[in-house]
């Protein structure tokens, strides 16, 4: 065989390698391009590759027993487990009861006060230029009573008030000692349709000594 022979057949070998490498390209495409119309369409019979749409689908969910689920209807809460320990709160409310006192009404005649309005005093000065001790006014104020008395150095009335009253009376120094004190007890009785109701006072004035000229 000459070259020029076996250049030649070369020359055909790679012309054949070529168109047989262009068909294989093509029926490539046009196999893939059919398999996708097929897809699309829905009337291909072979599974396509997994598409990102595909990927993206979830898988299926686990089933769950009936037992395990949470009756929404049912309103009591599910037990505490056994092995934990759950403390009780315990609310203690504690109920004060206040007794009010109870205040009994009086009975007979009630005294509210007998004191000393103005005090007295003892006659003063000299044998020729005398001046007269002042009274001693009393005065008191009574309740569920109807009338008021008073005695004076005794048991004795001396004269009827009215329940809330005053009375000045003499204070007679008598025959005390200048420097010592002149005494007189008086007593106030009140009397009501439920009994009487009596308080004592006493009064006292210094005695002062008279000059003589």
């Amino acid at each position: 065989m000459s070259a020029q022979d076996a250049t030649s057949s070369a020359a055909a070998r790679r012309r054949w390698f070529i168109t047989v490498l262009l068909a294989l390209v093509i029926l490539a495409v046009a196999a893939g391009y059919a398999l996708s119309h097929n897809r699309v369409t829905g009337t291909g019979s072979l599974p396509g590759p997994a598409t990102s749409a595909d990927a993206s689908a979830p898988a299926d969910e686990p089933s769950v027993e009936s037992s395990d689920l949470a009756d929404p209807q049912s309103s009591e809460s599910p037990e505490p487990s056994s092995g934990a320990h759950t403390p009780k709160v315990i609310s203690t409310h504690k109920t004060s009861t206040s007794t009010a006192p109870t205040t009994s009404e009086p009975t007979g005649p009630s005294i509210s006060y007998f004191r000393v309005a103005s005090k007295p005093s003892c006659p003063s000065g000299t044998d020729q230029v005398k001046y007269e001790g002042d009274p001693v006014v009393l005065e008191w104020k009574v309740s569920h009573a109807e009338s008021t008395t008073i005695s004076v150095d005794g048991p004795g009335i001396y004269d009827t008030y009215g329940t809330k009253d005053s009375v000045s009376l003499n204070f007679p120094c008598g025959d005390a000692e200048p420097g010592s004190y002149a005494t007189h007890t008086y007593l106030l009785t009140a009397t009501g349709p439920d009994g009487t109701k009596t308080k004592k006072l006493t009064v006292r004035a210094k005695a002062n000594e008279i000059a003589t000229t």
